[in-house]
Order: C-alpha cells, then structure tokens, then sequence
C-alpha cells in the first residue's frame, strides 16, 4: 500500500470514518485478483473512496461507480480518487444507492453501506447483474453484535441487528443465489454469487 493510501486509512480511522476493516479488505482484494473476469464493479458506500481506490489499482481496466449519499465524504473521495489518478477510473455519484438508475450489468456489486438496507439494494441492483455476478456485503457480523446483543445495550443498535440478521439469513436461503457466509472474515462477510 502507498504512503498516500496509508494515510487515507489512517486518517479515517482515527476519524471514526467507516471503511472496511483491514482484514476484510485483503479478502476482497484477494477475490477480485482471483476472479480475472471482474472488471466492472459497484460500489453502494464510497465514504473516503479508500476501498475503491484500492480495488482500481488492481487492474489497469477496472471501471467502478461508487455511490455515497454524505456530500462531504463524497468531496473527499473525489479528491483522493484524483489523487490517485484514477478519475477517469472511478465514477462517485452523490445519491443514496436506491436512487442510482443504470443500464450498466455489472461484475461485482460490493455493499457496505445502511446495513438495514442490504435487501433493497440487493433487490435494486439484481437487474444489474448476470448470472456469475458476484455481491459482496459487508459487516454482517457487526461486531459481534448481531449473533450475541449481550455485546450491546442500545435499543436502535439491538433493531438494527435483528435486520442484519434478517438479511443474512434471508441470503442463505435465497435459492437465486450461491452464497457463503465468512463470519470471522472482517466483520462478517457474505458473497452471493447469481446463479
């Protein structure tokens, strides 16, 4: 990793900026590099555009359109992306997922994003896809929180854990997909490939 993309994780966990955790990164940088077919991609949760940017410099042909809905996280990612040169590379769009309209069919659908809205994105975004297309979610896990609300006292964080582990059970069991649940894997990671 770059010192300038060293600096962008640094930076965004000392701010409480949620990008992946560093273990779930290097699973979803190892998939992308196995899987050579994967070239364009989507993003729903750009944040800084760290995970974006990382996932661009694997291959020089990749396309990502990345979408986030804080206009200020938004501004930042734009300028790290240029940064990095791969404006021409990586699209950030200012909009909630569910608004994004597109006719583009993509390879990878990375989510990581309002975890109560997995299961509209996935929906949203199926029509984007073909069969061996590939959904990546994203803190399905949640610290633990979601197989154990022991770990948590909040009411909101207690709600929000009973629609994580909706949706993730739901993807189990959602025969239009081929799905493997990686629990101890970031921070509980999930790939649905469309059958």
């Amino acid at each position: 990793m770059n010192e300038q993309l060293q600096k962008i994780h640094d930076q965004a966990r000392q701010k409480d900026v949620p990008i992946m955790l560093d273990g779930g990164m290097e699973f979803l940088l190892a998939y992308i590099r196995e899987h050579e077919n994967i070239r364009d991609i989507l993003e729903i949760g750009t944040a800084v555009g760290y995970s974006s940017i990382r996932m661009a410099l694997l291959r020089w042909d990749m396309q990502i359109d990345t979408l986030e809905i804080n206009p200020d996280m938004a501004r930042q990612a734009v300028e790290n992306i240029a940064r990095h040169g791969l404006s021409d590379r990586i699209h950030v769009h200012l909009m909630d997922g569910a608004q994004f309209e597109t006719d583009r069919i993509y390879d990878l659908v990375f989510v990581d994003a309002a975890k109560s809205q997995y299961r509209r994105y996935m929906e949203h975004f199926l029509p984007n896809t073909m069969k061996g297309s590939v959904f990546i979610f994203d803190n399905l896990a949640f610290h633990g929180i979601v197989d154990n609300e022991a770990l948590s006292t909040n009411r909101s964080t207690i709600q929000m854990m009973h629609k994580i582990r909706k949706f993730r059970e739901h993807l189990l069991e959602d025969e239009r997909f081929d799905t493997i649940y990686y629990p101890d894997i970031g921070d509980g990671i999930a790939v649905a490939k469309v059958k």
